[in-house]
């Protein structure tokens, strides 16, 4: 019974020593794609806020109670009393 518990022990410290590099590059690969995620989701938390402080910027300056004009117009001259003769 000794020898099949002496290969037992073998085998148990050969598969450790074997998964310890597993385990390793798991870790690694892991970290790598957590990362990556976490970076995507940065970027897009991003593009939204910029996009939605976008529109909350024109939806100011299109509100109904602003001051600026929008839309196809022409400005007249209008003629003042000094402008009748006007040098040339």
């Amino acid at each position: 019974m000794t020898i099949a518990n002496h290969s037992s022990k073998r085998q148990g410290w050969l598969a450790s020593l074997l998964l310890i590099p597993i385990l390793i590059a798991a870790a690694v690969v892991g970290f790598f794609l957590f990362a990556l995620i976490l970076g995507l989701i940065f970027f897009a938390a991003t593009v939204l806020l910029l996009r939605l402080w976008w529109l909350r910027r024109k939806m100011r300056t299109v509100a109904p109670d602003s001051q600026s004009l929008r839309g196809e117009y022409v400005v007249i001259r209008e003629s003042t009393p000094h402008d009748d003769n006007p040098r040339r």
